[in-house]
């Protein structure tokens, strides 16, 4: 029974959510001889599955995956487990199994092979390349999920520069064109939390050293994405089906908002008067907000996985609804308040459609709440189309780094 509910879950896995982590190599679910020995992905791929297909048994399979995961805390774990837990942990949202699957991938020697790459008298075995991905994977994630939080990787910082070495690798695959372009962006965020520290963002009005340093990690990220688009082009388009240049602008704007938007976390105003460049930020960090709103809105295919990817695919979604009332308060004046509520409602439209209705809900609460501080009415949703064409579609653009 088991071995024809997991073909039918590998079949829709393959299907629909094989690409949606796009640094994570999707070569690993092919092998289904090989997968259907190994329990935890088996079981995994079946949790994924039947979201979309079975969601009556999900509870089952991850409980399922649950009991497979307690008996590595004494049994023998292998590659395809660490994997395994990887896509459950970001699958589901359980941010707590990361810690123990960083401590599972420094004992099996993931962490040493990545640092392997680097040395030019260690051959490039298959299975030393492998092992070192599946390491870069995991920093990618720890990158992603805790830009609030410590890292679990210990001296993240010090792995990064080594996973370029994967494009020069005799067994380089597609994904590693993406997997180093999302850990090249999100070094840029590690790096922002390295050298700003939350005490210079207080004093009013910012200081000079402070608004250069956001000024240049801005820039950085503008190059980082005119280089995908304008250099690396085609290698990352490398998917089963056709991917668009979108896929990216969520990352890309979900940088800016994070990189701009530390200059929320400082006072606002002192004696009255505002601080012209923390506004500033603030303006692009929302501009940045409403952008990746709109950008998953508008994806077919983005709103169609919703309601099975959401645990991972929400993470960004949550992050720029959450930041956009704080920043309103700030930054009000500077900004289209109907477009950026336009982008609030769409918000919530985005989690009712993924199942999350109280989620949806609260923020519905805080638009309404939001237009009567502000008294600010929202457009008919038809009319949101002409709010963009007004306010320009300069950040739509790819960043044109010839002209500066």
């Amino acid at each position: 029974m088991f071995v024809y509910v997991y073909a039918y879950a590998k079949f829709s896995f393959d299907e629909h959510c094989r690409t949606v982590i796009a640094f994570m190599d999707d070569q690993l679910y092919s092998a289904a001889h090989v997968i259907r020995t190994q329990p935890l992905m088996a079981t995994v791929i079946c949790v994924i599955a039947s979201k979309a297909v079975r969601p009556e048994n999900y509870t089952t399979y991850l409980g399922a995956a649950d009991q497979i995961i307690n008996t590595t805390f004494s049994g023998a774990i292998d590659i395809y487990t660490v994997q395994a837990m990887m896509l459950l942990a970001a699958w589901t949202g359980r941010h707590r199994l990361w810690g123990y699957v960083a401590s599972i991938a420094v004992e099996l020697g993931l962490s040493v092979a990545a640092s392997n790459l680097a040395d030019v008298s260690v051959e490039h075995t298959a299975d030393l390349v492998g092992l070192a991905r599946t390491w870069f994977s995991l920093c990618c994630f720890d990158l992603m999920i805790n830009l609030n939080r410590p890292f679990v990787v210990y001296n993240i910082m010090d792995y990064l520069p080594v996973a370029s070495q994967l494009l020069v690798s005799p067994h380089c695959r597609p994904v590693d064109y993406r997997l180093c372009a999302y850990l090249q962006g999100f070094s840029i965020t590690a790096e922002a939390k390295a050298q700003i520290a939350n005490t210079e963002l207080q004093p009013n009005p910012l200081p000079d050293s402070v608004i250069q340093r956001l000024r240049a990690l801005d820039e950085k990220i503008d190059r980082w994405f005119y280089h995908i688009n304008n250099s690396m082009e085609p290698l990352y388009q490398t998917f089963a089906k056709k991917q668009d240049r979108n896929r990216f602008m969520v990352p890309f704007a979900f940088l800016k908002i994070y990189v701009n938007g530390l200059a929320l976390h400082g006072k606002v105003s002192q004696h009255g008067s505002a601080d012209t460049n923390r506004v500033a930020f603030i303006q692009k960090a929302l501009d940045s907000a409403c952008l990746l709103l709109q950008t998953q809105f508008e994806s077919k295919e983005f709103r169609q996985m919703l309601p099975y990817s959401g645990d991972y695919n929400l993470v960004t979604t949550y992050y720029a609804i959450e930041f956009m009332p704080k920043a309103l308060e700030v930054a009000s004046a500077a900004v289209n308040c109907g477009l950026v509520l336009s982008r609030l409602r769409q918000g919530a439209q985005l989690l009712e459609e993924a199942g999350a209705a109280e989620s949806a809900s609260k923020v519905r609460d805080e638009l309404h709440m939001l237009k009567q501080v502000m008294r600010t009415s929202l457009p008919p949703e038809g009319l949101v189309a002409d709010l963009d064409q007004a306010a320009g579609e300069s950040l739509f653009d790819i960043p044109n780094l010839l002209d500066g």
